[in-house]
């Protein structure tokens, strides 16, 4: 560890420091990230810490709780000595139960608790390596723990790149920059590590390793091993040895020379192994159930210096990252077809790894591989990863063989994406479905009404609009039931609500009645409690309970719109614990739209319980929440009820100031606020 011991120092009192429990190593590419987080694992290990060891995957990063998987496994077996509530959470994210997953918030506690638990006996360090590719749920829990370790029990260490954004940016935990060794240092390690070096050789290679470890070693053992006499002239990449490219790439342009040389059996072993996610950190752990592809035969490979030996496992690892990203960059796309295609195989029975590989395989028009990633994008919806169902769906697609499959697909995508947040990229959806000179397709109506009623309160045209695609989908399909059609309902019930309009009420009921059984019975309930809940609402308390009894089955939405319901009948306090806990989940991983209105929900029921500080946080959040992702409409309802809460509490200025601005706002567009709520 030459030139690190200003690190080694910081390192050696955070194991043994008893009031900072959580680092982030950021450094570039090569500098030494994982040599320090080995060193750290030694010395807790010698300290008498058990060392659990986990590392971010790009081909992982989409998959939602992955990493946490990693980090948690080696502890359930502890699991059992938690209480009933914590033994259910990691049921759920286990896929041992058909509960709603947990948020962020209560699978955080549930972490905490196991950790706590298993640290009474040992204490713990948990490493994670590569963190900039952990999926954004299990950055959300990690980050959570992270900030919430106390005592000296229990230690988390992550290793980040300093060029890949990652959720840990904005996780709130200590850093500890790790950079390029100064120049004494970089001359020792070299001299140290490849004495004998040509004077040429070695002042080429300080000079285009710029203090990178990784960089002096490899273009260092590049020249070293060559016989030729071309290995400097292969660093310089250039004939002027004044070109100084990036350490990344003058990296990725060694281990490519070397991989170009390998036999083609040996390169697809080690591309099967890339795309897969095989591990360049050995001894970390995998996700419960899980398992990648084993590389065989590459005893090349490992020759070339591109593989290593896990000593847990004996398998065959990526020697550094960089090697793994290196070998699918030079890989043609008919190879990593054909690599994905092999992988698809191996993870048959795994919905959403299946997926993955099948679309990444596929290049044509293929029913069977569209209808495969409309699955798991469903499971993604279920675990609250609002990304990669946009993504799964939108591939799906773009794979559809016919029209009418297509503009399903990317009107789920759209609507998808809408719930959380991606308006942009919602839109974008809407128009790549929308041909010039045709109709509008009921997919895309629903998200582009969507869009205009929540982004600018348009509850006139968007009425108009919702009204008309269902009465076009009604003529052209009668009597059938649909998504689309529901969501068109759903979204015209809301609409609705905000504009307050009788008459407009009015046609809406008409307009449902005419359309007969294709109404789900929850838009039943929703009409009835949202509209006019005084000449409508007997019954409709009983109707909610009943839909609450099976959560598991719906989707976030159905969950919010039900609350909504909720309110209106006064049996709200009933189901705020679910909606606590579902809405940290839903801010910060997930469906995003939907935690705004249960923040308004939850907002609604502290003021009626007198919890007024309370509901002013909560407000104070939503507006922060609903502002940032451009829901007009939805943050100047929160002001609106921030409004009220300050003329409850006799803060008449403040009222007045908040009523002056929603009224300048909401009365032009024809929207009412206090007398109603969202969908």
């Amino acid at each position: 560890m030459i030139g690190r011991d200003d690190e080694l120092r910081q390192l050696s009192a955070f194991v043994t420091a008893a009031e900072r429990q959580a680092l982030v190593l950021r450094g570039e590419t090569g500098v030494g990230k994982s040599a320090l987080l080995d060193h750290v694992a030694k010395l807790a290990s010698g300290a008498g810490h058990g060392v659990i060891r986990a590392a971010g995957v790009e081909a992982e990063s989409g998959l939602p709780f992955a990493g946490l998987h990693q980090l948690v496994h080696p502890l359930l077996p502890s699991v059992d000595g938690l209480d009933q509530v914590h033994r259910d959470v990691f049921a759920t994210v286990y896929g041992r139960s058909g509960g709603k997953p947990p948020s962020v918030m209560s699978l955080g506690i549930a972490v905490l608790d196991l950790l706590s638990l298993v640290s009474s006996a040992k204490p713990l360090l948990l490493l994670l390596d590569d963190g900039q590719w952990l999926d954004a749920s299990s950055v959300a829990v990690i980050g959570f723990v992270g900030r919430r370790l106390n005592g000296g029990s229990v230690k988390l260490l992550v290793g980040l790149r300093s060029d890949v954004a990652s959720g840990f940016d904005t996780a709130a935990l200590p850093v500890l920059p790790v950079g390029s060794l100064p120049d004494e240092a970089a001359r020792r390690l070299l001299d140290l590590r490849r004495p004998g070096l040509d004077t040429h050789v070695r002042r080429l290679v300080l000079d285009q390793a710029r203090g990178n470890p990784l960089a002096l070693l490899e273009l260092s053992a590049d020249i070293d091993g060559d016989r030729t006499g071309g290995g400097a002239a292969r660093l310089l990449g250039s004939p002027d040895a004044s070109v100084r490219l990036p350490v990344p790439r003058r990296l990725q342009h060694v281990y490519g020379t070397r991989i170009k040389a390998l036999g083609d059996d040996v390169r697809q072993e080690l591309l099967r192994g890339a795309l897969d996610g095989v591990g360049a950190t050995p001894g970390t752990a995998l996700a419960p159930g899980s398992r990648r592809y084993r590389m065989r035969d590459a005893e090349e490979a490992l020759a070339a210096g591109l593989l290593s030996i896990d000593p847990v496992s004996g398998d065959f690892v990526f020697r550094h990252p960089l090697v793994r990203s290196t070998v699918v960059q030079t890989a043609t796309p008919n190879e990593r077809r054909a690599a994905h295609a092999a992988l698809a195989r191996v993870h048959r029975d795994d919905v959403e790894r299946s997926a993955t590989h099948l679309a990444a395989a596929t290049v044509d028009p293929d029913e069977e591989v569209a209808a495969a990633l409309e699955a798991a994008a469903e499971s993604a919806t279920r675990r609250g990863s609002a990304v990669a169902a946009v993504a799964w769906l939108t591939r799906a697609a773009e794979l559809s063989e016919n029209r009418e499959d297509r503009s399903r697909r990317l009107g789920d995508a759209a609507f998808a994406a809408g719930h959380a947040g991606l308006f942009e990229q919602a839109q974008r959806l809407v128009r790549s479905d929308h041909a010039a000179g045709t109709d509008e397709p009921p997919a895309s109506v629903v998200t582009s009404a969507y869009l205009a009623f929540f982004e600018d309160g348009d509850v006139r045209h968007s009425h108009r609009q919702v009204v008309t695609a269902i009465e076009n989908l009604g003529e052209r399909e009668p009597g059938k039931a649909s998504d689309v059609l529901t969501r068109l309902v759903n979204l015209l019930l809301a609409i609705d609500q905000y504009a307050g309009d009788p008459a407009q009420w009015e046609e809406t009921r008409a307009l449902l009645g005419s359309l007969g059984d294709p109404v789900p019975a929850r838009s039943l309930i929703y009409q009835d409690a949202w509209g006019d809940v005084v000449r409508h609402g007997a019954g409709v308390a009983e109707r909610v309970e009943r839909e609450f009894t099976d959560l598991s089955a719906m989707e976030p939405w159905d969950i919010t719109r039900l609350s909504v319901a909720a309110y209106h009948v006064d049996t709200l306090s009933h189901y705020r614990p679910h909606l606590q806990r579902t809405v940290d989940r839903e801010a910060e991983t997930g469906f995003v739209r939907n935690s705004m209105t249960m923040l308004h929900l939850i907002m609604l029921d502290q003021m009626a319980v007198g919890e007024w500080d309370e509901a002013e946080r909560t407000g104070q959040r939503d507006l922060e929440l609903t502002s940032s992702h451009g829901y007009a409409l939805l943050a100047h309802h929160t002001r609106a009820y921030l409004g009220l809460l300050a003329a409850m509490r006799g803060q008449v200025e403040r009222a007045r100031e908040l009523q002056a601005t929603v009224d300048a706002w909401a009365r032009p567009r024809g929207v009412g606020f206090l007398t109603q709520i969202t969908d």
